[in-house]
């Protein structure tokens, strides 16, 4: 990490502050003496030095990110049931953001995913790559792509969730290609390298990141529930209803692998990162009854 000057602690903006990440990433921040700034949406109770609401009209939220040294957009829609809120979610978001900063070398940090295409049929995906256009731009710009995103019991991430068994005997049910493979990133890792990013670690630039192990849909399945099990496979039509339909499609657009695990590890290392093996969040606690 770079050293962060005693005469005026660093200003780092975190946008969209109540996700996990952003919460685990505000925790890292206030360790590290950094001055933070949360911008949400809704009031929350959040460790950071100054909490800006309502803050995609609020002018202060322009100031603050006018004032920063670094901003973590961290801003996402999923399964929503019309384009305008993935527009106005995470399209308008990062367009505010980037006329904030202007141009300014304010580091800009945002993950995006493996897959983004602003001309996706998948309005997350699209909405993602509409948001790399926005940012990358920008003479600081950090863009991280992604795959999925795990964290381990006891509260896994929506991902991990669609992983587990329902009950004893019951299989898994996988709604997408079970030999489609990816490398599922911790988000301690995810938070770990957005504060690395912000305090001046690495450069500029779009990169491709992953964990550091590589298993098929079917392979991590297993994985997450410790043992080998049965495994169905089903179409999103035989969800209950179209909003879990649009969610699931979306945690499906985001499985991918890095094209190239090598240039990932290096991204890692980079910004000085060692990726967290999945044998430290997995497997996953049952499901109580």
């Amino acid at each position: 990490m770079k050293l962060i000057s005693p005469s005026r602690p660093r200003r780092v903006v975190v946008a969209g502050a109540n996700s996990a990440t952003a919460r685990l990433l505000l925790l890292l921040l206030r360790d590290s003496g950094v001055h933070a700034t949360a911008l949400v949406r809704q009031p929350a109770p959040l460790v950071a030095d100054d909490v800006i609401s309502d803050w995609t009209t609020n002018p202060r939220s322009a100031e603050a990110i006018a004032a920063a040294d670094a901003v973590v957009l961290l801003t996402g829609v999923c399964g929503a049931s019309h384009w305008e809120h993935y527009q106005q979610g995470m399209v308008d978001t990062a367009r505010q953001v980037a006329q904030a900063v202007g141009e300014r070398a304010t580091r800009v940090v945002y993950f995006s995913s493996l897959a983004a295409d602003a001309a996706s049929e998948n309005w997350y995906l699209r909405a993602k790559g509409l948001a790399e256009a926005a940012l990358r731009p920008l003479p600081g710009s950090v863009i991280f792509r992604l795959g999925p995103v795990v964290r381990g019991s006891p509260q896994p991430l929506p991902f991990e969730q669609a992983l587990l068994q329902p009950g004893p005997a019951a299989p898994v049910i996988l709604y997408g290609d079970p030999e489609r493979t990816s490398r599922p990133i911790n988000l301690g890792d995810v938070a770990t390298i957005a504060e690395a990013a912000a305090l001046g670690e690495g450069t500029p630039g779009l990169y491709e990141l992953g964990g550091p192990e590589e298993h098929s849909l079917a392979q991590l399945a297993r994985l997450a529930n410790g043992g080998d099990l049965p495994l169905q496979r089903a179409s999103l039509q035989a969800l209950p209803c179209p909003a879990l339909q649009r969610s699931v499609s979306d945690l499906l657009a985001r499985i991918a692998a890095p094209r190239d695990a090598g240039a990932s590890l290096e991204t890692a290392a980079r910004f000085g990162l060692r990726l967290t093996p999945l044998s430290l969040a997995w497997p996953l606690d049952a499901v109580e009854a």
